[in-house]
């Protein structure tokens, strides 16, 4: 194989392996990440579909990892309202898909699109971040049914489910362990509801399964890896680490970059 030919595997290896390590920091970040890696050497709806399988497939091995923190009251109550959420999000999505474009914005020499769905979400990845730092003002506040319903809701419509998911969670928990476990917890949940509505895209013949397992192999390296360097890190740390990336999540959607 030549050069070039290795270099959607080195890519793909280097973005799943750091996304799932930063994952068991911020509870997101792998399919954020993922897609457009994937995107840049196959079409979309089949990057699509590579991202998800990627994303269970680490999923069910991280469950495995933390399972014996995972909180089953809060699953039930906030996982149960975010697949709830996410349908009625999906359900709209597909009224409003055709509004277009809210605006455009050109920076070194490539014009970036960004969506009405997209500058919402951004807005509201902003101000979840900022929310917490605000004296007597938290997502505390805001119940655990309420909390799943609008992440899931925003998922489905967007598909940015797990930075809103961290948002919520984040301020509900007192302990990383907790938090970290049962938002895995509730991300498989939604995966098992996408991946049902993907399965007609992933049995195909131009799947490329090679670049799949690498994804895989990639982020269950980074897991294992995420979760030792977990255990020593505080949760202020981690706290701080679901805003930073809150943060980033949002300014990119607003500029058009994801």
């Amino acid at each position: 194989m030549t050069m070039n030919e290795y270099l959607p595997l080195l890519i793909i290896l280097f973005v799943s392996f750091i996304a799932s390590t930063l994952t068991f920091f911020s509870g997101f970040g792998l399919g954020t990440l993922l897609l457009p890696a994937f995107a840049l050497f196959v079409p979309l709806e089949i990057a699509i579909a590579m991202t998800a399988l990627v994303h269970f497939a680490n999923n069910i091995l991280k469950v495995f990892l933390v399972y014996a923190t995972i909180d089953r009251k809060l699953l039930l109550k906030f996982g149960g309202a975010a697949l709830i959420g996410s349908a009625i999000g999906a359900l709209l999505l597909r009224l409003i898909d055709g509004f277009g474009l809210c605006y455009q914005m050109t920076f070194f020499e490539k014009t970036h699109e960004v969506s009405y769905i997209g500058m919402l979400v951004g807005i509201l990845m902003l101000l979840f971040a900022i929310v917490e730092y605000i004296p007597n003002f938290s997502l505390k506040s805001v119940g655990l049914t309420l909390g799943g319903l609008i992440s899931g809701f925003f998922g489905g419509l967007s598909g940015h489910q797990g930075a809103l998911r961290a948002a919520f969670l984040s301020s509900k928990v007192d302990k990383k362990e907790v938090f970290i476990s049962t938002t895995i917890a509730v991300s498989l949940l939604v995966d098992l509801t996408r991946l049902s509505i993907y399965s007609e895209g992933l049995v195909r013949d131009d799947l490329p399964l090679t670049l799949v397992f690498v994804g895989i192999l990639a982020a269950f390296s980074g897991s294992f890896i995420g979760k030792r360097l977990f255990k020593k890190t505080s949760y202020a740390a981690v706290k701080n680490i679901v805003a930073l990336g809150l943060i980033l999540m949002g300014l990119s959607l607003l500029l058009g970059l994801i």
